[in-house]
Order: structure tokens, then sequence, then C-alpha cells
């Protein structure tokens, strides 16, 4: 587990929030009263902001984390074994669990890269990389001229934190949830920039709108693996370039699959029995 923890009030801001997150370069966070967790936010609880109509409309430094958090807090104790807690992620579809000592006092966390660590140290030669990681089916994927909120869409629809850009059959690029929890809509007013065209026969006036696409977020050139290499050199890729996921290409750098950090904690609950 990591120690100590990032934490968050009920009653602080999103804003807040948001850049805790982005200082710590964490995810989510553990909402708590005194020193006992009562709730969780992540990232892509504030993407779900940008999504509700309702919420939508007003600032960050306005919605507070109660409005959004999850709540009670899922937990795990600190003499649990790592497949145990990998089990109550996996049951849960959860990504981190606050650690709690006898007492229900938060003394850690423990997250799927914690999980995804342990995979890379002791599960060498084990598995490949297409024995668990996502098929071609059903991936998250998008083009890059489609918007942030298509991308938004899809990571709703299939439960990812992440979205691949392609350009034919090809990855270039990647869009995550930590490129999406720092975007605001721009406002009703502001949603386009008015100008004007010549012509050949006359002066119009336009309106060049300014709604964010793929393109305009996404990593390009992202980090990927081959479908035939060992997985926990996949999983030991991901640590050490500090992210959640990545493409699996086959030999032509066609785009088969996405493996992330969850794969690896789903195989360790696996393995739990």
């Amino acid at each position: 587990m990591q120690s100590p923890v990032i934490v968050v009030r009920s009653v602080d801001t999103v804003a807040h929030a948001r850049n805790l997150m982005l200082k710590g370069k964490v995810s989510r966070l553990v909402v708590v009263e005194g020193d006992r967790p009562v709730g969780t936010l992540t990232r892509r609880d504030i993407i779900r902001s940008l999504r509700n109509y309702r919420l939508r409309k007003r600032d960050f430094d306005s919605i507070i984390v109660s409005e959004v958090m999850h709540s009670p807090a899922t937990t795990a104790n600190e003499g649990d074994s790592i497949t145990a807690a990998a089990k109550k992620m996996v049951s849960r579809n959860i990504k981190g669990l606050p650690v709690v000592d006898g007492r229900g006092h938060l003394v850690g966390i423990v997250t799927k890269t914690d999980l995804t660590n342990h995979f890379s140290e002791s599960f060498r030669g084990r598995f490949k990389v297409k024995e668990i990681s996502h098929g071609r089916k059903g991936l998250p994927v998008i083009h890059s001229s489609h918007t942030v909120f298509r991308a938004m869409d899809l990571m709703e629809e299939t439960s990812a934190d992440r979205v691949i850009v392609i350009d034919d059959t090809k990855p270039i690029g990647i869009i995550t949830e930590t490129d999406l929890s720092f975007i605001r809509q721009q406002r009703s007013g502001n949603s386009f920039r008015k100008g004007s065209r010549r012509d050949a026969e006359a002066v119009s006036p336009t309106r060049i709108y300014l709604l964010p696409t793929a393109a305009d977020v996404m990593t390009p050139d992202p980090t990927i693996v081959g479908e035939s290499e060992d997985s926990a050199l996949a999983a030991g890729m991901l640590i050490e370039k500090g992210i959640g996921g990545m493409p699996v290409v086959n030999k032509k750098g066609d785009l088969v699959g996405m493996i992330t950090k969850f794969d690896f904690v789903k195989v360790l609950a696996k393995e739990a029995g």
C-alpha cells in the first residue's frame, strides 16, 4: 500500500480536489471525516460532472465534493492479502481501496498501480499479453476528428479509463481520464468565434466552433506493446512510463487490443481462487 494518503473533505470544492489530483499525480482521493474514510472521489467522477446537465452549468469551484463522490468507501484491512484486495477490486469494479486498521482509521491506500507493480515482479513468463488483454471487439476507439464528448461517452459506455485514437488500423493517439478531467466546457456565449469570410463575390459572416476534438487533447504516438510479449514486461512498461494502459498491436502494427493495469488486477483475483 501507499502511505500517507492524499485526502479531501466532503465539504471541499471539486476545484480543490482536482488540483490535489494534479499536484499529487493521482486519479483517486479518499474523502475523510477526521481520520476515517467515508467515500472516494475519482477522475471519472469529475468527468461525469461534465456530462450532468445540472452540474456542467456550474464552475468547479462551486461544486462540492459531496455532490459527486462515492459513499460509503469500500475499504481493505491492513492485514488482508494482495489477492484478497484484488478480488474485492474486481467484484466492486473499483481501482483503489483505502486501507484501514482495526479501529477503522485510514492508514494507506492500495491501487491498481500497486498490484500491477506486484504482477511485474512476480509473474514473469506466466502469460502473454494477448492472453490477458482486451481484444479488438468492443474496444473504445475513435478518430482524431471526433469531439471530446464522444470520448467521454465511450468511456462511460465501456467503463474504460482511456480511448484509443486511430488512423485506419493504426493507433496514433490516446485520450485518458486525466486529459478529460481538466477540460471545462466553453460557456454558451463563447462556444464559437464570430468572424467573416471573403470569397470571390461577397463577404459573409462565419461561426468557427471551438468544440475540442480528439486531436486537440490526445497524447500522440502512444506507447504500444506487441501481443506476443510477456505480460509481466508489459506491466513493467506501464509502471516505468507512469501510464494506466496502452494499445496492443500485431506484427504489422495494427491495433488488436488494449492492456490496462486493471487487467493485471483481474489475473491476481483469479489466482486467489
